[in-house]
Protein backbone atom coordinates (compact mmCIF):
# COMPACT_ATOMS: atom_id res chain seq x y z
CA UNK A 1 0.00 0.00 0.00
CA UNK A 2 1.44 3.37 -0.96
CA UNK A 3 0.97 6.64 0.86
CA UNK A 4 -0.14 9.84 -0.93
CA UNK A 5 1.69 11.87 1.70
CA UNK A 6 5.30 11.88 2.89
CA UNK A 7 5.91 10.54 6.38
CA UNK A 8 7.85 12.06 9.28
CA UNK A 9 9.06 9.98 12.22
CA UNK A 10 10.18 11.70 15.43
CA UNK A 11 12.08 9.49 17.85
CA UNK A 12 12.02 11.03 21.30
CA UNK A 13 8.99 13.22 20.59
CA UNK A 14 8.63 15.55 23.56
CA UNK A 15 6.45 18.59 24.32
CA UNK A 16 8.85 21.19 22.90
CA UNK A 17 10.81 20.30 19.77
CA UNK A 18 8.78 17.16 19.08
CA UNK A 19 5.45 18.96 19.39
CA UNK A 20 6.38 21.92 17.22
CA UNK A 21 8.15 19.87 14.56
CA UNK A 22 5.16 17.54 14.30
CA UNK A 23 2.66 20.39 13.93
CA UNK A 24 4.79 22.17 11.35
CA UNK A 25 5.14 19.08 9.19
CA UNK A 26 1.44 18.25 9.52
CA UNK A 27 0.59 21.64 8.03
CA UNK A 28 2.81 20.76 5.06
CA UNK A 29 0.85 17.60 4.29
CA UNK A 30 2.97 15.06 6.12
CA UNK A 31 1.77 12.09 8.06
CA UNK A 32 3.54 12.04 11.42
CA UNK A 33 4.62 9.25 13.75
CA UNK A 34 5.55 10.31 17.27
CA UNK A 35 7.70 7.80 19.15
CA UNK A 36 8.27 8.23 22.87
CA UNK A 37 7.90 6.36 26.14
CA UNK A 38 4.46 7.77 26.95
CA UNK A 39 1.61 9.59 25.23
CA UNK A 40 1.19 12.25 27.92
CA UNK A 41 3.02 14.88 25.87
CA UNK A 42 0.76 14.35 22.87
CA UNK A 43 -2.72 14.06 24.39
CA UNK A 44 -3.92 17.23 22.66
CA UNK A 45 -2.88 15.87 19.26
CA UNK A 46 -4.07 12.30 19.68
CA UNK A 47 -7.12 12.71 17.46
CA UNK A 48 -5.29 14.11 14.43
CA UNK A 49 -6.09 11.76 11.57
CA UNK A 50 -2.60 11.95 10.10
CA UNK A 51 -0.70 11.39 13.33
CA UNK A 52 0.05 8.27 15.36
CA UNK A 53 1.97 7.55 18.55
CA UNK A 54 4.31 4.60 19.02
CA UNK A 55 5.68 3.60 22.41
CA UNK A 56 9.45 3.16 22.47
CA UNK A 57 12.27 3.05 25.01
CA UNK A 58 15.32 4.57 23.35
CA UNK A 59 17.58 3.03 25.99
CA UNK A 60 16.88 -0.28 24.24
CA UNK A 61 18.31 -0.03 20.71
CA UNK A 62 16.93 -3.44 19.79
CA UNK A 63 13.39 -1.98 19.87
CA UNK A 64 14.05 0.63 17.17
CA UNK A 65 13.38 -1.59 14.10
CA UNK A 66 9.87 -2.35 15.38
CA UNK A 67 9.09 1.37 15.40
CA UNK A 68 9.93 1.67 11.71
CA UNK A 69 7.86 -1.41 10.92
CA UNK A 70 4.89 0.10 12.74
CA UNK A 71 5.23 3.37 10.85
CA UNK A 72 5.18 1.55 7.53
CA UNK A 73 2.22 -0.61 8.54
CA UNK A 74 0.06 2.16 10.01
CA UNK A 75 0.94 5.08 7.73
CA UNK A 76 1.45 3.15 4.51
CA UNK A 77 5.07 4.02 3.78
CA UNK A 78 8.48 4.29 5.42
CA UNK A 79 9.37 7.73 6.76
CA UNK A 80 11.08 10.04 4.29
CA UNK A 81 12.19 12.30 7.14
CA UNK A 82 13.46 11.00 10.48
CA UNK A 83 14.19 13.26 13.44
CA UNK A 84 16.07 11.77 16.38
CA UNK A 85 15.25 14.01 19.31
CA UNK A 86 15.95 11.61 22.17
CA UNK A 87 18.56 12.59 24.75
CA UNK A 88 19.71 11.65 28.24
CA UNK A 89 21.75 14.02 30.39
CA UNK A 90 23.20 12.40 33.51
CA UNK A 91 25.05 15.06 35.53
CA UNK A 92 28.36 14.28 37.18
CA UNK A 93 30.63 16.08 39.58
CA UNK A 94 32.73 18.49 37.50
CA UNK A 95 35.58 18.28 40.02
CA UNK A 96 35.62 14.48 40.06
CA UNK A 97 33.59 13.16 37.08
CA UNK A 98 34.99 9.61 37.19
CA UNK A 99 34.67 8.74 40.87
CA UNK A 100 32.36 11.44 42.16
CA UNK A 101 34.03 11.51 45.56
CA UNK A 102 33.84 15.29 45.91
CA UNK A 103 30.51 16.86 46.70
CA UNK A 104 27.11 15.20 46.38
CA UNK A 105 27.22 13.95 42.79
CA UNK A 106 27.45 10.20 42.44
CA UNK A 107 30.20 8.35 40.66
CA UNK A 108 29.97 7.42 37.01
CA UNK A 109 28.44 3.94 36.94
CA UNK A 110 28.54 1.32 34.24
CA UNK A 111 24.75 1.23 34.13
CA UNK A 112 24.47 5.00 33.68
CA UNK A 113 27.14 5.01 31.00
CA UNK A 114 25.50 2.20 29.04
CA UNK A 115 22.10 3.87 29.22
CA UNK A 116 23.51 7.24 28.23
CA UNK A 117 25.37 5.86 25.22
CA UNK A 118 22.36 3.79 24.20
CA UNK A 119 20.08 6.82 24.02
CA UNK A 120 22.59 9.38 22.77
CA UNK A 121 24.45 7.20 20.28
CA UNK A 122 23.67 3.49 19.82
CA UNK A 123 19.95 3.92 19.20
CA UNK A 124 20.79 6.76 16.83
CA UNK A 125 22.95 4.45 14.73
CA UNK A 126 20.21 1.83 14.61
CA UNK A 127 17.72 4.53 13.62
CA UNK A 128 20.07 5.65 10.85
CA UNK A 129 20.26 2.07 9.57
CA UNK A 130 16.49 1.70 9.60
CA UNK A 131 16.04 5.11 8.00
CA UNK A 132 18.33 4.20 5.12
CA UNK A 133 16.54 0.89 4.58
CA UNK A 134 13.24 2.77 4.42
CA UNK A 135 14.62 5.48 2.15
CA UNK A 136 15.60 2.78 -0.33
CA UNK A 137 11.98 1.66 -0.50
CA UNK A 138 10.80 5.13 -1.46
CA UNK A 139 10.41 6.13 -5.12
CA UNK A 140 13.63 7.27 -6.76
CA UNK A 141 11.83 10.38 -7.99
CA UNK A 142 9.15 12.44 -6.29
CA UNK A 143 5.64 11.13 -6.90
CA UNK A 144 3.81 13.48 -4.54
CA UNK A 145 3.46 17.21 -4.13
CA UNK A 146 6.10 17.11 -1.41
CA UNK A 147 9.63 18.26 -2.17
CA UNK A 148 11.00 16.43 0.85
CA UNK A 149 14.30 14.64 0.51
CA UNK A 150 15.40 11.49 2.30
CA UNK A 151 16.56 13.22 5.43
CA UNK A 152 17.87 12.21 8.87
CA UNK A 153 18.17 14.96 11.49
CA UNK A 154 19.74 14.54 14.92
CA UNK A 155 19.04 17.12 17.60
CA UNK A 156 22.48 17.94 18.92
CA UNK A 157 24.19 20.65 20.93
CA UNK A 158 27.63 22.22 21.31
CA UNK A 159 29.14 19.26 23.18
CA UNK A 160 30.57 17.74 20.01
CA UNK A 161 32.89 20.76 19.84
CA UNK A 162 33.23 22.20 23.34
CA UNK A 163 33.76 20.24 26.58
CA UNK A 164 31.49 21.50 29.37
CA UNK A 165 32.06 20.46 33.00
CA UNK A 166 29.50 18.16 34.59
CA UNK A 167 28.19 16.34 31.51
CA UNK A 168 30.89 13.81 30.63
CA UNK A 169 28.65 10.95 29.46
CA UNK A 170 26.24 13.28 27.69
CA UNK A 171 29.06 14.88 25.73
CA UNK A 172 30.56 11.51 24.81
CA UNK A 173 27.26 10.44 23.25
CA UNK A 174 26.78 13.67 21.30
CA UNK A 175 30.36 13.63 20.04
CA UNK A 176 30.13 10.02 18.91
CA UNK A 177 26.95 10.67 16.96
CA UNK A 178 28.40 13.84 15.43
CA UNK A 179 31.36 11.80 14.21
CA UNK A 180 29.07 9.27 12.54
CA UNK A 181 27.06 11.96 10.75
CA UNK A 182 30.17 13.87 9.70
CA UNK A 183 31.76 10.68 8.40
CA UNK A 184 28.76 9.77 6.24
CA UNK A 185 28.39 13.28 4.85
CA UNK A 186 32.03 14.15 4.19
CA UNK A 187 32.73 10.78 2.58
CA UNK A 188 29.58 11.22 0.47
CA UNK A 189 28.61 7.62 1.18
CA UNK A 190 24.93 7.99 0.29
CA UNK A 191 24.98 11.23 -1.69
CA UNK A 192 24.12 9.50 -4.98
CA UNK A 193 20.97 8.11 -3.35
CA UNK A 194 19.81 11.57 -2.32
CA UNK A 195 20.13 10.79 1.39
CA UNK A 196 21.07 13.67 3.69
CA UNK A 197 22.19 13.69 7.32
CA UNK A 198 22.33 16.61 9.76
CA UNK A 199 23.50 17.35 13.29
CA UNK A 200 21.25 20.28 14.24
CA UNK A 201 22.39 22.61 17.01
CA UNK A 202 20.53 25.73 18.15
CA UNK A 203 22.81 28.54 19.34
CA UNK A 204 22.50 31.98 20.82
CA UNK A 205 23.43 34.84 18.45
CA UNK A 206 26.88 34.95 20.09
CA UNK A 207 27.52 31.30 19.26
CA UNK A 208 27.08 30.10 22.82
CA UNK A 209 24.71 27.23 23.66
CA UNK A 210 21.08 28.02 24.39
CA UNK A 211 21.26 25.52 27.25
CA UNK A 212 17.66 24.90 28.41
CA UNK A 213 16.23 27.85 26.47
CA UNK A 214 15.50 25.66 23.47
CA UNK A 215 13.03 26.98 20.90
CA UNK A 216 10.72 24.31 19.55
CA UNK A 217 9.33 26.65 16.87
CA UNK A 218 12.85 27.57 15.70
CA UNK A 219 13.80 23.91 15.44
CA UNK A 220 10.61 23.20 13.50
CA UNK A 221 11.41 25.94 11.01
CA UNK A 222 14.95 24.69 10.46
CA UNK A 223 14.04 21.00 10.28
CA UNK A 224 11.44 21.69 7.61
CA UNK A 225 14.03 23.66 5.61
CA UNK A 226 16.42 20.72 5.81
CA UNK A 227 13.71 18.26 4.79
CA UNK A 228 12.80 20.36 1.76
CA UNK A 229 16.43 20.85 0.73
CA UNK A 230 17.36 18.25 -1.86
CA UNK A 231 21.12 18.79 -1.73
CA UNK A 232 23.19 17.98 1.34
CA UNK A 233 24.06 21.11 3.28
CA UNK A 234 26.72 21.45 6.00
CA UNK A 235 26.43 18.39 8.23
CA UNK A 236 26.76 20.62 11.31
CA UNK A 237 23.66 22.76 11.01
CA UNK A 238 24.08 25.44 13.67
CA UNK A 239 21.22 27.90 13.70
CA UNK A 240 19.89 30.90 15.60
CA UNK A 241 16.24 31.53 16.38
CA UNK A 242 14.82 33.97 13.86
CA UNK A 243 18.01 33.98 11.77
CA UNK A 244 18.44 30.44 10.51
CA UNK A 245 21.75 28.75 9.69
CA UNK A 246 24.92 30.42 10.92
CA UNK A 247 28.44 29.02 10.81
CA UNK A 248 30.20 29.64 14.13
CA UNK A 249 33.34 27.65 13.33
CA UNK A 250 35.06 25.01 15.43
CA UNK A 251 35.64 27.07 18.59
CA UNK A 252 32.63 29.35 18.95
CA UNK A 253 32.53 29.59 22.73
CA UNK A 254 34.16 28.53 25.97
CA UNK A 255 32.35 27.75 29.24
CA UNK A 256 34.02 30.73 30.92
CA UNK A 257 32.31 33.01 28.40
CA UNK A 258 28.82 32.15 29.60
Amino acid sequence: MSSPSPVLLILGAGPNIGHHVANTFLTQGYKVALASRTTKNHSNDADHKNQIHIAVDLSKPETIPAVFNTVKTQLGAPPSVVVYNGALRIPNNPKDPLLGTSGSSSALTLSDQETSMAINNTSVLIAMQQSLAGFRELPATATTASTASKTFIFTGNILNLVPIPGVLSFGMGKAATAYAIRCLVEQKVYEAEGVTFYYADERAPSGSPVFLDISGPAAATEYLKLAEQKEQGPWLHTFVKGQGYKDFGDKPWTPAAK
